[in-house]
């Protein structure tokens, strides 16, 4: 407790320190109408290991057992090369031709039938219909290429020209695929087209 002395002298104030009476606290209460401090939280049991947090939690708990952590195994997965397109190129270009002469009526489109399946053949007709009806002329291939996704496998596109025309096309061939005329050779079981620029 701190006291002033308040008697009237010329000289400033001067402070001292008493002793608070035994059993008394030392501090002052708090305000009526104002909580007073927050008790202090229990201590934790005797038989508890008190948990740190931050720089102090670098000590091992005694109770604390490590464990190995497992990792999974590591191995290579291989990736099967793509076969070599060669013969994927050639039956492409085959195709691209066959489908220009078919297209300029150089080549009876039934000549196609036992080489595409009936989806193919199909629209094969109705690209010959289209190309008479509008007078496209004779075809030529301007560029063709393949690649093979896969053993029997063979993509395929071409770009056909006219005299004013432009067909581009895009097929699949497949290795004994079935068909309805069953062949020994690559048959042909997709093929879509543009239209013509």
């Amino acid at each position: 407790m701190v006291h002033t002395n308040t008697a009237r002298t010329t000289s400033p104030p001067h402070l001292y320190v008493v002793r608070a009476p035994a059993g008394e606290s030392p501090f002052d209460p708090a305000p009526a109408g104002r909580p007073g401090r927050d008790p202090l939280p229990p201590a934790a049991p005797a038989h508890r290991s008190a948990r740190v947090y931050g720089s102090l939690a670098l000590a091992p708990d005694p109770g604390f057992v490590a464990r190995p952590v497992s990792r999974p195994a590591l191995r290579l997965i291989h990736t099967p090369a793509e076969p070599d397109p060669t013969e994927a190129r050639l039956r492409a270009r085959r195709l691209a031709h066959a489908l220009a002469e078919i297209g300029s009526g150089l080549r009876a489109v039934g000549q196609l039938r036992p080489y595409a399946s009936t989806a193919v053949y199909a629209t094969t007709q109705h690209l010959v219909r289209r190309l008479a009806a509008r007078r496209v002329g004779r075809l030529s291939v301007e560029s063709c290429g393949g690649r093979t996704p896969a053993d029997g496998v063979a993509e395929g596109y071409a770009r056909l020209r006219a005299a004013s025309w432009v067909l581009t096309l895009a097929f699949r061939l497949e290795r004994d695929a079935p068909t309805r005329h069953p062949t020994d050779t690559w048959l042909c079981t997709a093929l879509e087209h543009d239209n013509l620029t």
